[in-house]
């Protein structure tokens, strides 16, 4: 089995810091919902979040599956590590979500 796998590209770190990022705008506009550029934000954050939301989804399900065909300690537990910063992005997002929309 090959043994070079590269868990953390550079296409996998941009997600992760746009959803982030989209995470952080909607709670802003959460926070502050008085003044005039708040409900642009939080536009702008709810509807990349629900968008990166589903990626995510897709994202960790492949990661689930790529992860099991590796046996080198290392590279499992990069896997994990991307699986866990994948969950809780999405946790986040489902959250952030509910609320923003309610």
């Amino acid at each position: 089995m090959k043994q070079n796998s590269v868990v953390f590209t550079p296409l996998r770190v941009a997600l992760i810091v746009l959803m982030t990022l989209a995470n952080l705008a909607a709670v802003v506009a959460l926070l502050v919902p008085n003044q005039p550029w708040s409900e642009l934000l939080g536009l702008f954050g709810i509807v990349f979040v629900m968008m990166f939301v589903f990626v995510i989804l897709l994202e960790y399900t492949w990661l689930h599956h790529r992860g099991k065909m590796y046996s080198d300690p290392v590279i499992k537990k990069q896997y994990r590590l991307a699986k866990i910063i994948y969950l809780v992005l999405l946790v986040m997002g489902i959250l952030i979500g509910v609320v923003v929309l309610l």
